[in-house]
């Protein structure tokens, strides 16, 4: 049988999780307090568990992959508890260019979808994918 610890390691294994990622799963199984911290201690040492290196993962899989603008990224860091200085940082590392191809790509692709598309459902569409107005306003 595995022990906790080594649950705990193939889960950091699989992707790069957060420090609060892997706080929730400790406390799904049922890790006991006073063993938390330590175990903690132990994965950060051991390079399981980077801030830094999961933020980095994170927004270069939400750019590439998923299209999402600034704003989502940072709400989405923020939820996983990452750091307001981690989050700057790494954010400012972003590829400015790839960043404007995606919104360029998602306008043109809602347009294709939606032919004569209302202008306002467009900018609905392009927040809720995480882009600011100011971003918006400089395509077309």
């Amino acid at each position: 049988m595995m022990d906790t610890a080594e649950k705990i390691r193939r889960y950091c294994e699989y992707q790069d999780r957060s420090e609060a990622e892997v706080r929730r799963k400790m406390a799904q199984l049922l890790v006991p307090a006073e063993e938390r911290e330590a175990l903690m201690e132990r994965l950060k040492e051991e390079h399981f568990v980077d801030d830094v290196r999961f933020a980095e993962s994170f927004i270069r899989g939400k750019v590439n992959q998923k299209r999402w603008g600034r704003a989502k990224i940072r709400a989405e860091l923020q939820l996983h508890g990452i750091s307001a200085a981690v989050i700057s940082e790494k954010m400012a590392e972003m590829d400015e260019e790839r960043y404007i191809e995606n919104l360029r790509y998602l306008a043109e692709k809602w347009g294709r979808e939606n032919p004569g598309g209302e202008r306002a459902k467009l900018i609905r569409h392009l927040l809720s994918k995480g882009y600011t107005m100011d971003e918006i306003s400089q395509i077309k």
